[in-house]
């Protein structure tokens, strides 16, 4: 399994795991972490939608390089929201909530350098003729 393949699945696994802990615990988040039960749930459903997309997209026989770089710009979205949540002062965070919100962003750049270092591995047997028009 190639790189870009790997990232890309194991962005969805973690993002289909936070997901679930979030949906399961949605009800208590609002007392642990200051985020409002509705916020939550509509985080662990984007969380379920975003991880088919990624699986989708990764399940492609070629992966799309314009597909790969879209998952890496709104990754970086997904970490500007998340220090915006942590620091914008839009909830009354715990302490816990601030830590929760900005430090689930380091695996988000985790899963951009894979990214971008699987699109980088892609381009490079492209242009040497080991692979046809998009990622095996």
């Amino acid at each position: 399994m190639n790189l870009l393949r790997f990232a890309l699945r194991l962005d969805a696994g973690a993002s289909a795991g936070l997901g679930v802990v979030i949906l399961a615990l949605s009800g208590k988040l609002d007392e642990w972490l200051g985020t409002p039960t509705a916020f939550a749930l509509g985080v662990g459903v984007f969380l379920f939608v975003w991880a088919t997309g990624l699986t989708v997209l990764a399940a492609q026989r070629d992966i799309s390089p314009a597909g790969a770089w879209t998952v890496i710009v709104l990754n970086v979205g997904w970490i500007a929201a998340s220090l915006a949540v942590a620091f914008g002062g839009a909830f009354e965070l715990t302490g816990w909530g601030v830590a929760l919100s900005a430090l689930q962003a380091l695996p988000v750049l985790l899963f951009i350098d894979l990214q971008y270092l699987g699109l980088r591995r892609v381009r490079a047997a492209v242009r040497s003729g080991a692979v046809g028009s998009g990622a095996a």
